[in-house]
């Protein structure tokens, strides 16, 4: 067996927000009452130069950074960007979409320190489009996050 640093990573978030995401937006959507949030129609694991589908995830590996390591481990720290991207007419409900996604992802990730065994860290919150550009109807937001795993091969 070999090491499979943040690919796995990326891999096991992916599938905590695919399972668990729905039930989350559900929630928001009645502690809100407002609008509905629709699901996530997609989860990619690359940066994509057009998005078929919205709204839709990218889970993104940015870097890995040893922090111990020997013959046949690795304890690791990984840097992963969440970002979600989000359509709506209406530029200020699309924006409050944005917020709602990024708090569903926290709350999913800092549930996930539990179930999936890893150590956890929220980064950050950015909410300055990438993919959307001011004044359209699409937009995004993304969750810095730092993950550390111990591996051994």
């Amino acid at each position: 067996m070999s090491l499979k640093l943040i690919e796995a990573v990326i891999d096991v978030i992916k599938a905590y927000l695919e399972t668990n995401m729905a039930a989350k937006l559900d929630e928001l959507d009645t502690e809100y009452g407002d609008f509905v949030l629709a699901d996530i129609d997609k989860y990619y694991v690359a940066e994509l130069s057009a998005i078929p589908e919205y709204p839709s995830i990218l889970i993104l590996g940015e870097s890995t950074r040893p922090v111990t390591e020997g013959a046949g481990w690795m304890n690791a720290d990984h840097t992963l960007t969440v970002v979600a991207l989000a359509t709506d007419q209406d530029t200020e409900r699309l924006r409050r979409r944005l917020y709602r996604y990024m708090r569903a992802i926290i709350e999913l990730l800092v549930a996930a320190r539990t179930s999936e065994g890893y150590v956890i860290n929220i980064d950050g919150v950015e909410f300055s489009p990438l993919y959307g550009r001011s004044g359209t109807f699409l937009s995004d937001a993304r969750v810095i996050i730092r993950l550390r795993k111990y591996e051994t091969s």
